[in-house]
């Protein structure tokens, strides 16, 4: 017998709260303030290479929503992601601020090769709703991602702000996630849990948060990873083998 709704907004929360994500080392880093310019660079780089394949995440999992209702909801996400129409207040654009005032420009952050573990998080994404179904892939964007981002995005932003000195309007991209992403979070809630009436259902919307955090970790693994190998400078931005 499928639970209550109350019930399966905390049983679906819990997963994400006890999730060893939380006890990562670089997040440990960021809440301790431990961070230095090169691994906020290092950061701030496969951050973008995820965030900006975000409109495509939820373009992807409305191709397979036939809801109308549903429909909506994704919709009103992905303009939101898209700055409501202002191409100049767009998410991507929005990051884009934040990695110029890192010293990173345009054609340098696009030219940087996506890490492993970052091209692993945005293919986990991508094939949530033809793997689980769009139920399931909403589920995923609701509790490992928009449902996460708040505290998530609060810990970077920590760490952040300790290593570099940045000009306030550089960081309107994390201020923006951790004052809006509740409320996202909230409307993909209300879409999916009415529509959980089997468990089989139940079963793959767990699944799917999971593995979305799951692949989370591995993100944070590679950021690790890339920091661990290479000793950057502000000015040194060849990442041959990412």
């Amino acid at each position: 017998m499928i639970q209550t709704s109350s019930l399966l907004i905390n049983s679906f929360r819990e997963i994400t709260v006890n999730h060893p994500l939380w006890s990562h080392e670089f997040l440990i880093r960021c809440r301790a303030g431990n961070l230095f310019l090169p691994d906020v660079q290092v950061l701030a780089v496969q951050m973008y290479k995820f965030s900006k394949e975000f409109n495509r995440i939820l373009a992807s999992i409305l191709s397979c929503c036939e809801d109308e209702s549903s429909q909506l909801v994704i919709l009103e996400n992905l303009f939101d992601e898209m700055g409501q129409g202002d191409i100049t207040q767009s998410h991507p654009e929005l990051f884009r601020q934040f990695t110029r005032a890192l010293g990173i420009d345009d054609v340098t952050l696009a030219a940087l090769p996506t890490a492993p573990e970052t091209s692993a998080l945005i293919e986990t994404y991508l094939q949530m709703p033809h793997k689980y179904g769009y139920l399931a892939a909403l589920g995923a964007v609701c509790y490992a991602s928009e449902g996460i981002v708040s505290s998530l995005y609060t810990q970077l932003y920590k760490g952040i702000v300790g290593a570099a000195p940045l000009p306030k309007e550089s960081l309107i991209f994390f201020e923006v996630h951790i004052d809006v992403d509740d409320s996202h979070a909230a409307k993909l809630a209300a879409v999916i849990e009415p529509r959980i009436t089997m468990n089989e259902e139940d079963i793959k919307v767990r699944l799917a948060i999971v593995e979305a955090m799951d692949a989370r970790v591995q993100f944070f693994n590679g950021i690790q990873r890339q920091i661990s190998k290479h000793n950057l400078s502000a000015d040194s931005w060849i990442f041959r083998d990412a």
